[in-house]
């Protein structure tokens, strides 16, 4: 058998895709990083081309690693997908790694987000070195499982053109560093995201990022209250307008949402909305 591990090239990329799209399809192969869609990976892959690297035998894929780099984040959005177990899983995934860590230079973390069943990327992780954050939680509300609340605290609305600075810098104060920034959202406002606030006497109270994924699906992508406005009923709000909006103005059937699992408040709130526990992700870095 003839392994050869090389960086990602256009005329492959399909191929690749198609291999990713199997591997992350079931959740002891998966990452959370991959979409599920072959078109959709296909643009992800084209976009990581020069920061990833494919593993190859007797001329077909067998895994791949994609990298993703932010660099005001100093870190790499990261999916490895194998199709191989034990000694054979870590050694063809520790030439991948070596290989995209060269390309993405010095400084840079590497972030990997994959379901809990996935248990040789695992321990492939530990064993490099990378270390453990908390799991996070992917939650599912179906239309038929929400009804809209009688009374709540405030009424959301979309967000106003003379707004769009303050809730850029509102998120950004709120999730410094997150993967996507205010300036992202506001770029994608209107086509790819929608914004939708609650406004009390100091100006931006809280506000919700919805993001259309497909005819079926939305992604509550953010959720969030200012520090000094919490407690007063603003986070479900949001989320039951998002909610709405997905629903009946987008048509979606479902609602999903991401939430770490040591957010205790939030995943009160999202239990008691009517969402449902739809898959755990362990998460690992490494520097």
């Amino acid at each position: 058998m003839e392994r050869n591990i090389r960086p990602f090239a256009a005329g492959e990329l399909a191929e690749l895709s198609l291999l990713a799209q199997r591997l992350n399809a079931r959740r002891e192969t998966g990452s959370t990083f991959c979409c599920a869609r072959a078109e959709d990976i296909r643009r992800d892959f084209a976009e990581a081309m020069a920061y990833s690297a494919a593993c190859w035998e007797d001329g077909r894929p067998r895994g791949l690693l994609s990298c993703l780099p932010g660099p005001a984040r100093k870190n790499a959005d990261c999916s490895l997908l194998l199709d191989a177990c034990g000694a054979d899983y870590r050694e063809a995934a520790g030439a991948l790694l070596a290989r995209a860590r060269e390309r993405l230079g010095p400084g840079m973390a590497c972030t990997f987000f994959f379901p809990v069943e996935n248990g040789e990327c695992r321990g492939f992780l530990e064993q490099a070195g990378a270390r453990r954050q908390v799991n996070e939680y992917i939650l599912r509300l179906g239309r038929e499982a929400w009804s809209e609340p009688r009374d709540m605290a405030a009424e959301p609305r979309p967000v106003r053109e003379g707004e769009l600075a303050d809730f850029a810098a509102l998120h950004d104060q709120v999730f410094p560093g997150v993967y996507v920034s205010g300036r992202d959202i506001l770029e994608d406002l209107g086509k790819g995201r929608f914004v939708y606030v609650v406004s009390d006497s100091a100006g931006l109270a809280a506000y919700g990022v919805l993001k259309p994924q497909s005819n079926e699906q939305a992604v509550a992508e953010v959720l969030a209250v200012r520090q000094d406005a919490r407690r007063r009923g603003y986070g479900g709000a949001i989320l039951n307008y998002l909610a709405r909006e997905a629903f009946f103005r987008l048509g979606v059937r479902r609602l999903e949402l991401v939430v770490d699992g040591d957010n205790r408040n939030a995943l009160k709130l999202y239990l008691d909305t009517g969402f449902q526990l739809f898959q755990e992700n362990n998460c690992y870095i490494l520097r």
